[in-house]
């Protein structure tokens, strides 16, 4: 079920990212008279001076500092985990991080979460981890969702410990077994098996062997789900149509193969996905046991002997089981989407033979391993390690331990570098008056209620205006103060009329805002008195399927709003209504792919947009119309951006990488990605106060300073 979870997520943010339907037509709501249509700028721009590259900028990275509240954690979906013994267990999650722990019952401080994919960050369309096999404490091996196999002889050793190889094109691996460090065998959800008997030898170690005809859908009647490798001369792979292959050569190509219709008898040939597919496979000498979509365990004392011999037996579970793992033929424990966990020691016994246990509550287990019949280990996609020392002695035998999540911060504006002010993503604010001072110099305030705050802008050090709705969506705010640090009765909620998600304020008289209104418009929402409560606010409604997402004002006098269609609004007159909104197509990126998420103007002759889609989109004279701005691929999905009055511009990324120049005007040459939060879950936002200082946050909760080396 985790392939299928991280596929769906995937295409959602692909088909999200690419969603532009239309060109916006401004339309100012107070106004009866007729709208006026923008015009598209397009004058021939006068090329405005090329920045110099700012001496001695390159910014030296500190390690992150967690500043957030660690009761607002939000758990991360474990998605595998594997225990060669008592003393090791390493548990996957699906933004790439390894969570390992050394003694398992011993609680959360006893697990460790390490990237090793690279895949960080809720947003994050690259590879997501899928299944972890480790046949002993000096070798684990993770496949992911690209291709990828992700290996260790050291799974406790850190991030540097783990070495990634591509080895099976874009397929999406489903499964790995090692029985040991000489044999390793992964299998993909479009039928291939990819072996090696050198497992940490990069891509040259690895064959590709095709079970059969390819198919274009990553759940079809040839593609693999699983797969079980007790020995180095037997294999049990299962599929998504209730099918068992089997091999005594798994290293001998497609003939050393052989199928066995062992499930799902509700199945036809044509049908794809549950209830067919077989979930999880686990075998030993004498017994398999395998799970699928229905609630079965399928069961076999002589798996090479054919589809004869393999039991299908109902357990008592609305729920599909999701994993399995037999210790020996007199215990396998199994899990489900529900919570509970089903064992037994006689598993080819029938239904009366397993025990279930809600271990739990409603949460899904999405698989256990059992280093032996006195330790097993679930994992569940809140985050927790399910474990026990008597896995069939029922509930009280369990113990759920968090030892995985997130907590998010959204935004972040740093006015000097005496003050900057973060937000946590609910409805705390994260001050500091030295952001390079650690977590002690970070105060958390709790604004008002139940907020989801967005985005925030703090011109100086006595004016910050957040953005963002109540929790539930269903009353759009801005939050002022005159006084961020001090403390909760220095901040004031404003209710008005749309949901703004991007804020940029110049000063303290004026605050330009984008977002959205009740009716899903997009909406450009101003004030000249920020502070004046909701009659001091002023919607713009802009008509057309498009999304505004992020705005830049460097004076009040100046604005850049910028969008999902590769489009920037400029306006000379912020206040003036949809007139005064000019639009202008900055990014032709073909095939839809120039969905600009943020942008910085330090000044009105330097404007930076980025792109989710790799770009950077920038000009010198913002006004000149849309052959004065110039597109650079820079090779990184970025999220926000920011550039110091000085001329340093810094861009951040799902993946936890800065992309800086101190030319960003000059091409992808004068652009340089640096990794600074691999373990982070994606940054952001960012703050750049001046060429000496950066702020990144995180989606972990953490703070990320760079200072210029002198």
């Amino acid at each position: 079920m985790a392939c299928m979870k991280v596929a769906v997520l995937a295409l959602a943010l692909i088909l999200s990212a690419c969603g532009y339907a239309a060109r916006p037509v401004a339309q100012s709501s107070p106004s009866p008279s007729p709208t006026p249509v923008p015009t598209v700028a397009s004058p021939t721009p006068t090329p405005g001076p090329t920045p110099s590259p700012i001496p001695g900028s390159e910014l030296t990275w500190a390690a992150p500092v967690h500043v957030d509240d660690p009761k607002s954690i939000i758990g991360i979906s474990l998605v595998g985990v594997s225990c060669p013994s008592s003393n090791l267990c390493v548990a996957i999650d699906d933004h790439g991080n390894a969570v390992s722990s050394s003694n398992p019952t011993g609680g959360a401080v006893a697990w460790n979460v390490t990237n090793v994919d690279g895949s960080v960050g809720p947003n994050a369309s690259g590879p997501r981890l899928t299944a972890v096999s480790c046949p002993s404490s000096v070798l684990c091996v993770a496949v992911d969702t690209s291709g990828n196999v992700v290996t260790s002889t050291n799974p406790i050793g850190g991030a540097t410990a783990w070495k990634e190889a591509h080895v099976d094109g874009s397929n999406f691996l489903t499964g790995v077994s090692c029985p040991n460090s000489s044999l390793c065998v992964a299998v993909d959800s479009f039928g291939n098996v990819v072996t090696s008997t050198n497992p940490t030898g990069g891509v040259a170690a690895w064959k590709v062997t095709k079970k059969g005809q390819q198919s274009s859908s990553p759940y079809s009647q040839n593609g693999f789900s699983s797969i079980s490798c007790p020995t180095i001369s037997f294999c049990i792979a299962g599929d998504y149509l209730g099918n068992l292959l089997r091999s005594t050569n798994p290293t001998g190509g497609t003939a050393a193969w052989t199928a066995t219709r062992a499930g799902g008898s509700q199945c036809t040939l044509g049908e794809t996905g549950a209830p067919c597919a077989l979930t999880a496979v686990s075998c030993v000498s004498g017994l398999c046991a395998a799970t699928d979509y229905q609630g079965n365990v399928v069961t076999s004392a002589n798996p090479a002997a054919g589809a004869s011999v393999w039991r299908v037996t109902h357990l008592n579970t609305p729920s599909y089981l999701s994993g399995v793992f037999c210790t020996s033929t007199t215990l396998c424990v199994g899990v489900d989407n529900g919570g509970k966990v089903f064992a037994s020691s006689n598993p080819n016994g029938g239904g009366a033979a397993w025990k279930v246990a809600g271990v739990d509550g409603t949460t899904s287990l999405n698989g256990v391993s059992c280093p032996s019949s006195d330790l097993c280990v679930a994992v569940d996609a809140a985050g927790n390690a399910v474990t026990s020392s008597k896995p069939a002695g029922g509930a009280a035998a369990w113990k759920v331990t968090f030892v995985d999540g997130t907590n998010s911060m959204s935004g972040v504006s740093c006015p000097t570098s005496d003050l900057c002010v973060a937000l946590e993503g609910g409805n705390k604010v994260v001050t500091s008056t030295n952001p390079t001072g650690g977590a002690a110099a970070w105060k958390l305030t709790t604004v008002a209620g139940d907020l989801a705050l967005g985005d925030i802008s703090c011109p100086t050090s006595s004016f910050c205006v957040a953005t963002g709705s109540t929790g539930d969506g269903t009353t759009r705010v801005v939050v002022t103060s005159t006084n961020p640090t001090g403390g909760t009765s220095a901040w004031t909620v404003i209710t008005v009329d749309a949901v703004p998600s991007g804020v940029s304020c110049p000063n303290s008289s004026l605050c330009v805002a984008v977002g959205e209104d009740e009716n899903g418009h997009s909406t450009i929402v101003t004030s000249v008195n920020p502070t004046g409560g909701t009659a001091a606010w002023t919607e713009t409604t802009l008509v057309g399927e498009f999304v505004l997402s992020d705005v830049s004002c460097p004076t009040t006098t100046f604005c850049v709003a910028v969008d999902n269609g590769g489009d920037a609004l400029i306006s000379t007159n912020p206040t003036g209504g949809a007139a005064t909104w000019k639009l202008t197509h900055i990014d032709n990126t073909p095939n839809n792919n120039n969905y600009l998420s943020g942008v910085s103007c330090p000044s009105s002759g330097l404007c930076v947009a980025v792109s989710e889609m790799d770009h950077v989109v920038t000009s010198t004279k913002p006004t000149g119309g849309a052959t004065a701005w110039k597109v650079t691929n820079v090779g990184a999905s970025l999220i926000q951006v920011s550039c110091s009055k000085g001329g340093l511009c810094v861009a951040v990324d799902d993946y936890g990488n800065v992309v800086s120049s101190s030319n960003p005007n000059g091409g992808k040459a004068a652009w340089t990605a640096t990794s600074v939060d691999r373990a982070g879950a994606g940054f952001s936002g960012i703050s750049c106060p001046s060429n000496d200082l950066c702020v990144a946050v995180d989606n972990s909760g953490n703070v990320v300073t760079g200072t210029r080396v002198a």
